[in-house]
């Protein structure tokens, strides 16, 4: 009976540190996979942010407002425009009125042609044009092993397309008018 005892307890004392081993190899894994769905969550809030602010974007730039008061000192609808979808961003890391990792851009076809209709920078259409309104942002993770994957990041695109109100005249290549 006292070899027996004397076996076990040999056995054991090998085994001491074993299950703080197979706890630590656990707890990494399962920290990884915990902080994974956290990122992966965050990721998908900022693309439903991205989608929301390039809508509230376009949503105010076809109705041909040129003053937005609260966001910008001057009169031009371009600003408003980035000023509004830009606030649909706020919360986000570098999101917000002036958030680094956010862009806005614009696009401006003819009413009744479907190519570009050469507009500046500065023009987001006239009545009655299809406006896009599109929202760039680079998504940082805290993950060390998805930061490591995607040391830049993530860039998240949102678009959104939509006819400008007839704030005036709406015309075709004819020079029909339409009011």
């Amino acid at each position: 009976m006292r070899e027996l005892q004397a076996r076990r307890s040999k056995r054991r004392r090998g085994e001491r540190g074993q299950a703080l081993v197979e706890f630590s190899l656990v707890a990494i894994a399962f920290f990884l996979l915990v902080f994974g769905i956290f990122d992966m969550a965050r990721l998908f809030q900022s693309w439903v942010s991205v989608q929301h602010a390039a809508r509230e974007g376009a949503r105010y730039a076809i109705t041909g407002q040129i003053l937005c008061p609260g966001y910008v000192s001057g009169e031009h609808r371009r600003d408003c425009t980035i000023q509004t979808a830009k606030k649909g961003t706020t919360g986000m890391n570098g999101g917000g009125i002036s958030g680094a990792d956010v862009s806005v851009s614009f696009q401006a076809w003819d009413y009744n042609t479907p190519s570009y209709d050469g507009a500046d920078s500065n023009e987001i259409g006239k009545p009655c044009d299809q406006l896009e309104v599109s929202v760039t942002y680079t998504h940082g993770f805290v993950t060390p092993v998805l930061e490591g994957l995607f040391p830049g990041g993530v860039t998240i695109t949102g678009s959104q397309r939509m006819t400008n109100e007839p704030f005036g005249k709406c015309t075709y290549n004819d020079d029909t008018n339409y009011d």
